[in-house]
């Protein structure tokens, strides 16, 4: 359990440092984006996104977590698993392009066509994925794939932003996707050499363990990706627009924090399944620490959103703070419960399917109830519709806390103690940042305002902090979150100062 342990703490502080690096990048191209385009451009591009999204679900299988928790897997199980990818690709690019011109017709807008067109080229390029990738993960060896992160969210970037200037089309949005694309396949041969070969020997030994979680792909993508459709049929693009830059937004600052260490939960428990208690603990140990890294950046992005909006984009896109606030909440919230990772590494893979049939009939009432409170204006239903998205957010959280006392037999009560500290330190670093705010007025000028807010910023995550380790201390100095959290960090600035010496 040590030599875990210390894998696991040294993947954490390669994606730790990873995903600063690459949401850096992220942030600064969707700045200069939104800078550079309109809000209609952005809304085009979500539409086309939300197809993709839902039909990709109809042939999304697992592959790679079949893989990762395979006690030994062969070479067989590595091409036949590629070419179930490659075959996806196929079905679903041809599936896009057949769908493009009704898709066009529909929303009564042509270039939605020659856009839905390029993506399914891209798709059925990105299925010759590399899935000895699953390797790293396997022994939890992160850093070529935090490297292979970041040189294609860099590449991307570039060819976006080359784009945005020369021609400020939304084309800079989709292609500068594609080349992410292309970086990522690329860089997957590089890092880990294979020369694949096309069987499906194996394909029902890979089905056996994915059907179920298939199955609920099926229905998330209805869940979380059919946004954008529903928000397209029935309010302007502008509006749309609005709604699509604060969840890239929120994104880029939380869900690309939270999503590579959820990797490595995944393969974490993978290791120890078949003992309940290393199981437990484990379990404790990860989501506890994921709490403290998510809900600060979460929480205090809603907070400083609408000076950062106003100082960095102008008014055109203050429309979207209430969009950047509610999602970066709701995202925040939803690092309190790792269901998914350990369901799948004790194969409780059903309960996950009927955890997202149960979400989908609890957040799409509510979502279109709040659409109808709303509805006095297209703003108001788009702001309704967020907001009874969150209250099934938290109804789902209980829910899923609950299926972990069935898979783990961790209490409800155990684990959300474990976002405790966090929530009461954020509740702090809320209240100061906003007495801060209140006291120090806007100044005339934007190099003023750029230090009012670096400064917020600042004094936010030192009261964050403080609090963290004042609660600590109250609570004994008890081993536990806090202490996991410290090592991570040290070892990040560790890693860091080596990196600056040897550079």
């Amino acid at each position: 359990m040590t030599d875990t342990r210390t894998r696991l703490l040294k993947g954490a502080v390669w994606i730790a440092l990873g995903s600063m690096i690459a949401n850096g990048i992220g942030f600064l191209n969707t700045i200069i984006m939104a800078r550079l385009l309109v809000p209609e451009d952005f809304g085009l591009v979500a539409i086309c996104a939300a197809v993709m999204a839902i039909l990709l679900s109809l042939a999304e299988m697992p592959l790679s977590e079949t893989l990762v928790r395979h006690d030994a897997p062969t070479e067989e199980h590595f091409n036949t698993v590629f070419s179930m990818s490659f075959a996806r690709g196929l079905i679903v690019g041809g599936a896009v392009a057949a769908l493009s011109y009704p898709v066009a017709l529909l929303y009564g807008d042509m270039r939605l066509q020659n856009i839905l067109l390029v993506m399914a080229g891209s798709f059925v390029f990105a299925g010759l994925a590399n899935p000895k990738l699953a390797l790293f993960e396997r022994e939890l060896v992160f850093h070529q794939v935090v490297l292979m992160k970041v040189g294609e969210k860099l590449f991307g970037t570039i060819v976006a932003i080359t784009l945005a200037l020369v021609f400020r089309s939304y084309w800079a949005l989709v292609l500068g996707a594609v080349a992410s694309d292309v970086a990522r396949i690329v860089l997957s041969y590089v890092f880990y050499p294979f020369r694949p070969r096309l069987t499906f020997s194996k394909y029902r030994e890979i089905l056996s363990f994915s059907i179920w979680i298939t199955l609920g792909t099926w229905i998330q993508a209805m869940n979380w990706r059919a946004n954008p459709l529903l928000f397209g049929a029935v309010l302007p693009t502008n509006i749309l627009g609005q709604y699509s830059f604060g969840n890239r937004i929120t994104n880029v600052v939380i869900a690309q924090l939270n999503q590579p260490l959820q990797r490595t939960f995944f393969p974490a428990f993978s290791r120890v399944k078949n003992d309940r208690q290393k199981l437990v603990s484990a379990y404790k140990r990860v989501q506890g620490v994921a709490c403290l890294w998510i809900f600060p950046f979460g929480f205090g992005l809603a907070v400083v959103a609408h000076d950062l909006v106003a100082l960095v984009l102008g008014e055109k896109w203050m429309p979207a703070v209430p969009v950047i606030q509610i999602q970066a909440i709701i995202l925040a919230l939803q690092a309190t419960v790792a269901i998914q990772p350990i369901a799948m590494a004790t194969g409780d893979t059903r309960h996950l399917f009927f955890r997202d049939l149960r979400a989908f009939f609890i957040r799409w009432p509510l979502i279109l109830l709040g659409m109808y409170l709303g509805s006095a204006s297209y703003y108001g239903m788009l702001i309704g519709a967020l907001i009874g998205g969150a209250v099934a957010v938290v109804i789902n959280i209980i829910w899923n806390m609950t299926l972990v006392t069935q898979i783990a037999g961790i209490r409800l009560r155990e684990q959300l103690q474990l976002a405790l500290t966090p929530a009461i330190a954020v509740a702090f670093m809320a209240l100061v940042v906003w007495l801060t705010g209140s006291l120090w007025e806007k100044p005339p000028s934007v190099p003023l305002e750029a230090v009012r807010l670096v400064s917020l910023i600042t004094i936010g995550g030192m009261a964050y902090v403080a609090a963290v380790a004042a609660l600590w201390q109250f609570n004994g100095r008890k081993a536990g979150p806090e202490l996991e959290m410290a090592q991570l960090l040290k070892a990040l600035f560790t890693k860091a100062s080596k990196f600056r010496r040897t550079s």
